[in-house]
């Protein structure tokens, strides 16, 4: 509604018609990002998070889904996310989501980073990953394709034939040992998180600095939530939930783009577009435009 108020020539009804067009919003993320940046070299971060939908009742694909963030089961949709940042940028490649009854977290997050060495070429340095993420399968996948991973270990995973939380008592450590399934993995303890990564010649530090890069992540999701409604669609199909998501990103990936060319932050590039609306010139959203 808010959009439809601030552009005079689009209504409501044509934006929720947009929404419920038959068209990819996957497509429309990878044509943002290789329009708008490209991805040769960096990282790729795979996580998910749940938009909640408390009030919700007739919506397609809710579920009961356990937040991190709340530490609770939230009655909304997951997302599976992947994004690529060079430690600067940060661009969402793809996303993805569950629902009950459908395939695994697990399996959509093998064909998120299926999707991103066949269809988008990415050769990324390090993948990094939650402790939700790092199963059999994926660690498998990750040594098929050749990709070095930094991920975080829960306390009971199997470490040198027992739970590594029973390895050593010392709050700071750093070995090298075996995970179940025959990986060899340096395994790095600081307080309470293990991290691992198969990756044996790095150091103890380099492990947490490169575990760190996960925030950039993190950043997407908080700038797409608190600026650009990501959790706001109110439609009841799951494909415009998934339009609506798309939307966002490539929004995110304008702004992301705006913001480093402007030498700015999103938030102050956000204020500007606020106060100056649509009398602010944007040369990343032309060159969108003309691209698709």
């Amino acid at each position: 509604m808010a959009l439809a108020e601030a552009l005079a020539t689009v209504s409501h009804d044509r934006l929720t018609r947009l929404l419920q067009g038959d068209w990819s919003g996957q497509r429309r993320l990878e044509l943002a990002g290789r329009t708008l940046f490209g991805w040769a070299k960096g990282d790729l971060i795979i996580d998910d998070t749940v938009i909640p939908k408390p009030l919700a009742t007739a919506m397609e694909g809710l579920a009961w889904v356990f937040s991190s963030l709340e530490r609770n089961p939230v009655y909304g949709l997951s997302l599976g996310l992947l994004v690529w940042t060079n430690g600067t940028l940060r661009l969402p490649l793809g996303m993805r989501l569950w629902h009950k009854g459908g395939p695994a977290k697990y399996a959509l997050a093998l064909d998120l980073l299926s999707s991103a060495r066949h269809r988008l070429r990415c050769r990324p340095e390090y993948v990094l990953f939650d402790a939700w993420s790092p199963s059999t399968a994926l660690r498998k996948r990750m040594r098929t394709y050749g990709w070095y991973v930094v991920c975080r270990l829960q306390k009971n995973r199997r470490f040198n034939g027992h739970a590594v939380r029973q390895h050593r008592r010392h709050p700071d450590w750093a070995e090298r040992g075996w995970l179940t399934g025959g990986l060899k993995v340096l395994v790095v303890r600081y307080g309470k998180p293990y991290d691992a990564t198969k990756r044996l010649t790095l150091t103890a530090l380099e492990v947490r600095r490169l575990y760190h890069g996960r925030s950039h992540l993190e950043e997407v999701i908080r700038v797409c939530t608190d600026q650009l409604g990501l959790p706001g669609c109110q439609a009841r199909s799951a494909r415009a939930q998934r339009h609506h998501l798309a939307c966002c990103l490539a929004a995110f990936c304008v702004l992301e783009r705006e913001r480093h060319d402007q030498h700015l932050s999103i938030y102050q590039l956000k204020r500007q577009l606020s106060f100056k609306g649509c009398s602010l010139a944007l040369p990343s959203l032309e060159r969108l435009r003309q691209a698709a």
